[in-house]
């Protein structure tokens, strides 16, 4: 399954990531972090992936008996050659392990297994309750629009972008924008990609330091949403502000002894920690 296929996931608003075995943490030990972490969670377990001293059905029948729910388990495999095969399969992770999620037969070409995948993320609810995944933003994702010619350009930084809808807050005094008025051009620099679209008003509340306001991105046709070109650009680079955040927090809990251990013999040896070199291509995250 290549890489491209998680940013092809986002796109439909799905939240992917593949976690693998390496030589410094289990992949027992990831799969216990990520239930740790994060609640609303489903896990497909590649069931031919060859890990030393693990049986995956043993290990999954451990799991769901003493740590984790059923609920939150499926299972993907190489396809089979045979109906009994395939029988054995579900016999043995489904009536007997009770997994709940399901499996995904992969094909030996990677184009089909785009869509068995996406049908089966589909199939289990797996975008939760919005269709869209919002990316939070920082001073790095800015805004700029002309409400009146007779006046100054509105500008600042958004509170969060999907590839459907943007937030701003008004902290100083209200946007003198309508509910429901459409703002042409306006002009969107997220992390150095730039972009512009239109957008309506469809929601504002007070909040804590100001007021919220919620757009929603009209094309050029007049239909809510992006540009397919600008949905393009927009794409990689949500995906990568959200997956990196993401993968910068299970680093910190997948390493957390490793980093430990490094932290404490640099100080011993007088180095700086955030100097040390990589290790099997990881970055040592403190």
């Amino acid at each position: 399954m290549p890489p491209s296929f998680l940013e092809d996931f986002f796109a439909l608003g799905y939240e992917c990531y593949y976690i693998g075995n390496d030589a410094r943490v289990s992949i027992k030990k990831k799969i216990e972090t990520i239930l740790t972490l994060f609640k609303d969670v489903i896990i497909f377990v590649n069931i031919d992936f060859p890990v030393s001293n693990l049986k995956w059905a043993s290990y999954l029948q451990d799991l769901v008996t003493t740590e984790a729910s059923p609920e939150l388990f499926g299972i993907m495999f190489q396809k089979r050659q045979t109906a009994a095969e395939k029988e054995l399969i579900e016999k043995q992770y489904f009536q007997f392990l009770g997994l709940k999620r399901g499996y995904i037969q992969l094909e030996y070409q990677k184009k089909f297994n785009f869509e068995l995948i996406a049908r089966a993320l589909y199939n289990n609810q797996a975008q939760g309750r919005r269709k869209t995944i919002r990316a939070l933003c920082t001073s790095a994702c800015t805004y700029k629009f002309v409400y009146n010619s007779k006046e100054d350009p509105v500008s600042g930084s958004l509170q969060d972008i999907s590839l459907s809808h943007f937030s701003i807050l008004a902290k100083e005094q209200p946007l003198k924008v309508k509910l429901y008025e459409k703002i042409s051009d306006i002009h969107f620099n997220i992390r150095g990609s730039f972009f512009q679209s239109d957008a309506i008003l469809v929601m504002e509340r007070p909040a804590t330091e100001g007021t919220l306001y919620v757009f929603s991105f009209v094309n050029s046709t007049g239909a809510n949403g992006l540009d397919e070109r600008t949905r393009s650009v927009l794409v990689p680079v949500l995906y990568n502000m959200i997956s990196g955040n993401c993968i910068n927090l299970l680093q910190q809990y997948f390493y957390k002894e490793d980093n430990k251990k490094s932290k404490s013999a640099s100080e011993l040896e007088g180095t700086d920690p955030g100097q040390l070199p990589q290790e099997n291509g990881e970055p040592k995250i403190e």
